[in-house]
Parts: C-alpha cells; sequence; structure tokens
C-alpha cells in the first residue's frame, strides 16, 4: 500500500515538471522568442530545468499535438513555421463553430452569466484604452471561454476549446495586428454588440457578430501586421541557421 501511495504521488510530480515545461515553452514560442524552424533539443530543456527528458519529452509530445511543434521520424524537435493559410483555415473552422454555439448558449444564458461577462467586457475594454494589447487578448480569451462555458453540448464546448488552442499559436500575431487602432476599436465595438445581443438573446444578431469577429484578422489590410512579421522573422531564422551550418562545414 505505502509502495502504491508512492508511485501515485511520483507521477503527479511528474506531471506537475512535464506542465511547467509546457507552459514555459509554449509561452516562448507564442511570444515569439522561440522562433519557428528554431530546433529544441530534449536533453537541453531537461538540463535547464534540472529534470530527466521524460517530463521534456511529453511537454514536447503535446505541444506538437496542438501544433506548436514539429517532430520528425529521427525525434529531431523545431518550432513549427506560422502560415497565413493555417491561420485563415483555424479562424474559418472556429468561426462555423462559435456561429452554431451561440444559438444554444443564448437559450441558457442566465442574469449571473452575463453579470460576469459584463464584468470582463469592461476590463477588455479597459485594457484596450490602455493600449495593454496583451492584456486585451487575455481578456478576450477570458470571454470567449466564459461563453462557451455556458454550452450544454460538451462536445461542442471541448471541440470550440481545441481549435482555439490551434489559435493560440498564432498570439505574437494578434498582439502585432491589435497594435492597429482601427482593429482595436472593431473589435471592442463588436464585443460590446455581442454582450447586448446576449441579453437580449437576439440569435441573428448573435451569430452575425460571431462571424464577424473571428473574421476580424482576414481583413487584407491587416496582410500589414501580425503573421507577415512571424513569417518574416523565421525567414531570418533559416538564414541564420544555413550560414551557421555552412560555418561548421568550413571550419571541419
Amino acid at each position: 500500500m505505502v509502495k502504491e501511495k508512492y508511485v501515485f504521488a511520483k507521477q503527479n510530480i511528474t506531471k506537475t515538471l512535464s506542465q511547467s515545461i509546457y507552459n514555459h515553452l509554449k509561452k516562448a514560442i507564442v511570444t515569439n522568442k522561440l522562433k519557428a524552424n528554431q530546433r529544441i533539443i530534449e536533453k537541453d530543456i531537461a538540463e535547464m530545468f534540472g529534470v530527466s527528458t521524460t517530463p521534456v519529452r511529453e511537454a514536447l509530445l503535446r505541444l506538437a499535438a496542438e501544433g506548436y511543434l514539429l517532430i520528425d521520424s529521427h525525434r529531431k524537435t523545431i518550432v513549427k513555421e506560422a502560415s497565413i493559410t493555417e491561420l485563415k483555415e483555424i479562424l474559418q473552422v472556429i468561426a462555423e463553430l462559435d456561429t452554431i454555439s451561440i444559438g444554444y448558449i443564448a437559450e441558457h444564458i442566465k442574469p449571473e452569466h452575463l453579470k460576469h461577462l459584463k464584468k470582463l467586457t469592461e476590463q477588455m475594454e479597459q485594457a484596450g484604452r490602455s493600449k495593454d494589447i496583451r492584456k486585451y487578448l487575455e481578456l478576450n480569451v477570458a470571454i470567449h471561454k466564459r461563453i462557451w462555458d455556458i454550452l450544454p453540448n460538451k462536445v461542442l464546448q471541448r471541440t470550440l476549446e481545441f481549435v482555439h488552442r490551434q489559435l493560440m499559436r498564432y498570439m505574437y500575431s494578434r498582439i502585432s495586428a491589435f497594435q492597429e487602432p482601427a482593429v482595436l476599436a472593431q473589435s471592442i465595438q463588436e464585443h460590446k454588440k455581442i454582450l447586448r445581443a446576449l441579453e437580449n438573446k437576439d440569435t441573428k444578431a448573435l451569430k452575425s457578430l460571431v462571424r464577424s469577429n473571428w473574421s476580424l484578422l482576414l481583413d487584407k489590410k491587416l496582410q500589414n501586421y501580425g503573421v507577415n512579421g512571424v513569417i518574416n522573422d523565421q525567414k531570418e531564422v533559416v538564414k541564420q541557421n544555413k550560414r551557421h551550418r555552412l560555418q561548421k562545414k568550413d571550419n571541419a
């Protein structure tokens, strides 16, 4: 019995280590500190955290499953490239799913839900006025998750959350895009309208607003912001890696 308790406790510790490593690497990717095509070496991460490679491998596999990393057949791990095409596909899927879900949400929303959403929306608007884009987007995510929590269809909720996690790969791009005043202003107004439509249980308006809200980053003028910046960064990393390989070859 004592041995079983010890094993169980050990598993919890391993899971906590894996979660910490996952959080650290995910944040580094999202903030573009770890750039596209940059290699992640399992042993180096393990040494940095002072752990075995087991929790590191667990964290890397989870990040790969969520679209942040690519792991080839030889277990070489690199940060996945940002892609305008992929971002479009993610936004199109989440817009469709959210449009379906909002009708169910309008039917089941309660006064206490609205009260909480109003508070979050006010905080988000304040962050926008203060030009704290990172805080703005954190509250934006919190609002969407709070709305999805109301869904009676938990399969739909989990699917939305899964697709939304793919979008988090592009947080750095979204931060860049929302620095554009017109984009930020439109987003704030749409969220305020969504809140009013939820209060009125106006399903038709909600579906239109939700679709518009998710398509905001697909606006052609945003091609000069966000994702393009990340793609330019990743191209530079590829060039640097190529130069580094050539230098090593010359020195050999």
